[in-house]
């Protein structure tokens, strides 16, 4: 009855702690929004960077927030609170940016103490159409970021200011399915090797 007992608990501990694992990653996979985090290196000189944000995403953020906004380009921002879109009303450039048709409202961003630029982004948008602009008296570089990959809720960009060019960092992204297994392979050793002491005793 007691070892009964005993491997009852067991395999209950085991199903709640695969639970709380499918959970977390559920949780992790619905978050509303992902961050663009834009580094520089090798710049030895000041510019300012902006993120361009077109006006399909602006609509689809007002929808999202269920506003009653019609899109004005540039003052839609300026005279309206979108939750959505978090941005300080003075850091809103009076000038749209325009590139193939299509417009662009432009946002001063200010780097956190890590030297890094941040910006949310509705996850549910779908589209990498989001740009960035480098820019002061010797240089205008817009960075494209359309074929740039989101891991962990996080697109990583890194821009070289004496190349005028972008990548992505060298990130090691392993999926859940593969820390899924990895967890279950752990869990069933430590079964046994428990499973084997008490066999010995």
């Amino acid at each position: 009855m007691k070892k009964s007992f005993k491997k009852i608990c067991c395999i209950l501990s085991i199903i709640f702690l695969l639970l709380i694992c499918i959970l977390t990653n559920i949780s992790n996979s619905y978050n509303k929004t992902y961050t663009l985090e834009f580094k520089t290196i090798n710049a030895n000189e000041k510019f300012d960077i902006y993120v361009l944000l077109p006006k399909e995403y602006i609509i689809f953020a007002i929808k999202e927030d269920k506003l009653d906004i019609q899109y004005n380009g540039v003052e839609t921002l300026k005279e309206n609170d979108i939750q959505s879109i978090k941005v300080k009303k003075e850091n809103i450039i009076n000038e749209l940016y325009e590139e193939n048709g299509k417009e662009y409202i432009q946002i001063l961003l200010e780097q956190n103490e890590d030297g890094i630029y941040k910006f949310d982004i509705l996850s549910d948008y779908g589209k990498l159409d989001i740009k960035f602009r480098i820019k002061n008296l010797d240089k205008d570089y817009i960075a494209h970021i359309d074929n740039f990959k989101i891991d962990n809720n996080v697109c990583k960009i890194e821009y070289d200011y004496k190349k005028d060019t972008i990548k992505q960092p060298n990130t090691k992204f392993i999926p859940f399915l593969t820390k899924f297994l990895i967890f279950v392979l752990v869990v069933v050793i430590i079964v046994g090797i428990i499973a084997y002491v008490k066999k010995g005793r």
